[in-house]
């Protein structure tokens, strides 16, 4: 006899609608098995997708029919969109179960498979399918990519977030304490990293109640949502790019681009200590960047004993016998710095950038210090109430102790926190208003920076490797810098050659700047 399976699948967002119940499905089948004379052997229920055969209830039946493959069977649903929506792998699975002596069939849909035309209407049903599934599927994709535009954040919340449904149903992500304010500790311990390496943060991090493995705390300190913004993936050829989110920011945006600068030549997949980098021998600043300009390669640089003092040299390794003397040549960097001066039109983009990221910090300030306002206020309540606790006999003089002494242990450290802002907020200020002398006496600022600053104004001027020109500093120079010291073309002629991406650039040397102005503030403070 003949064993009939009733095959009755729906996926999660076909439960409500009609026709595809399983009951609907259900009542369907048992009827036509009822008017066909056919015993039901066994009734199978799925709730899954139809894009493959990897389906839990799927695999059981054929598990079971390869064991009974000698035996006649039928298996019997309502439509062919119940079965598969993947055309390929539906002629796969059929093929496999003719060899196993089953036959399918939608009672719906019937078909007539003696028929040779019925294999163009059973084509046309299961193409169908696989059509309607890629168009919905890329509704959703749509639907998604347009939630990222606007700048809402459309996964599972990340650490420091939780998911939140307002009154009217909308979805949005809000800030999770004490989870964010630990990870806000760990981008400003990141910022000291003459005292911190990013492994120890993390361990800091997870001590205080971070929940994350090392891998994901590596990807966090590189995630732009905590200050505000939404990294966009590629999408239908369009780039990835990064657009404000509609968040609230768990960090300044200040302080999230110093991290990305620290991070940035970092390899995150081998933790090391941010501050294992060899600090440079200040008289071979340049030793890394320069290239030989007759072979090619990167100098290296060392110091000569001479008689009456070391001389140091930037020089090429192997058979090449090309050196300059090193002094001579950051000397000549120096004096481009004090000789040139930013053309005016860049001073003004210098000036909005600065004061854009001077607002951005002073927001953050503001938000910080009320949050810190109302952590202090909560713990002087909990002093008094546990001071009137006591007065009534309701705990004892030990607990009353206990509870004073953290109250007041936290009261100091917040104090001490609401100084740290407070400092920050002076240096940003200090900075806002001093941008514009770095920017026109950059020489000075570099003659009187440290090694490592003195490092980072020179990456700025040389981005990537150049070959040497003696005599001709400028022609060294990228074409940004050259731009923002009026050595090419001017504004307007920059972007008709170079496009946007130079316009940002210049952004970035001018953000640059700031953040060393800051960094310099915040020390002398």
């Amino acid at each position: 006899m003949q064993a009939v399976y009733l095959y009755i699948r729906v996926s999660t967002d076909e439960q409500a609608v009609k026709g595809y119940s399983q009951r609907s499905q259900l009542d369907r089948l048992v009827l036509y098995c009822k008017d066909h004379n056919l015993i039901v052997t066994k009734t199978i229920f799925e709730d899954y997708s139809a894009k493959t055969f990897n389906r839990p209830e799927w695999n059981k039946l054929f598990a079971e029919l390869k064991l009974t493959k000698n035996q006649s069977s039928l298996i019997l649903f309502t439509y062919w969109d119940r079965f598969s929506r993947n055309i390929m792998d539906a002629y796969k699975m059929l093929e496999r179960l003719q060899s196993m002596k089953v036959s399918i069939q939608a009672i719906e849909q019937q078909l007539d498979f003696s028929i040779p035309e019925s294999k163009i209407m059973l084509a046309m049903y299961w193409a169908t399918s696989e059509v309607e599934n890629d168009r919905r599927s890329r509704n959703v994709r749509l639907g998604m990519q347009k939630a990222r535009l606007e700048g809402r954040w459309i996964n599972k919340a990340p650490l420091g977030y939780r998911n939140k449904i307002t009154s009217d149903g909308k979805k949005y992500i809000a800030i999770y304490e004490p989870e964010a304010y630990v990870i806000r500790e760990a981008f400003t311990a990141i910022v000291r990293q003459n005292k911190y390496c990013l492994n120890d943060i993390y361990k800091e991090a997870v001590s205080n109640g971070l929940n994350c493995s090392r891998s994901a705390f590596y990807r966090l300190v590189r995630n732009p949502i905590y200050c505000g913004k939404i990294k966009i993936p590629a999408f239908e050829n369009k780039p990835e790019k990064i657009v404000e989110g509609a968040h609230e920011r768990v960090i300044p945006v200040i302080l999230f681009d110093q991290v990305q600068r620290i991070i940035k030549d970092t390899d995150l997949n081998h933790p090391k200590k941010l501050t294992s980098r060899k600090i440079a021998n200040e008289n071979l600043i340049f030793r890394g960047i320069l290239q030989c300009p007759n072979c090619g390669k990167t100098l290296t640089g060392s110091g000569s004993q001479g008689h009456i003092k070391k001389y140091y040299y930037y020089h090429c390794m192997g058979h090449c016998s090309y050196r300059i003397r090193a002094d001579l040549f950051n000397l000549s960097f120096l004096s481009f710095l004090k000789q040139n001066r930013v053309v005016e039109p860049f001073l003004e983009l210098a000036d909005s950038i600065s004061k854009e990221i001077y607002s951005d910090g002073h927001h953050d300030y503001i938000q910080k210090k009320e949050e810190i306002k109302k952590e202090m206020e909560k713990l002087i309540d909990r002093g008094f109430n546990a001071q009137k606790l006591f007065s009534n006999g309701n705990i004892d003089y030990d607990d009353y102790i206990l509870i004073r002494n953290r109250c007041q242990e936290s009261l100091k450290d917040n104090t001490d926190k609401l100084r740290q802002q407070a400092l920050k907020i002076v240096a940003e200020k200090h900075t806002e208003k001093g941008t514009g002398y770095i920017i026109n006496h950059l020489g000075e600022f570099y003659e009187n920076s440290d090694t490592t600053t003195k490092q980072r104004i020179i990456r700025l001027c040389f981005p990537e490797k150049v070959k040497v020109i003696e005599g001709n500093i400028n022609k060294m120079l990228s074409e940004t810098v050259k731009a923002i010291f009026g050595l090419t073309a001017m504004e307007s002629k920059i972007k008709e050659i170079h496009g946007q991406q130079i316009e940002q650039r210049i952004g970035d040397f001018f953000k640059e700047l700031y953040f060393l102005g800051y960094e310099q503030n915040l020390k002398n403070i």
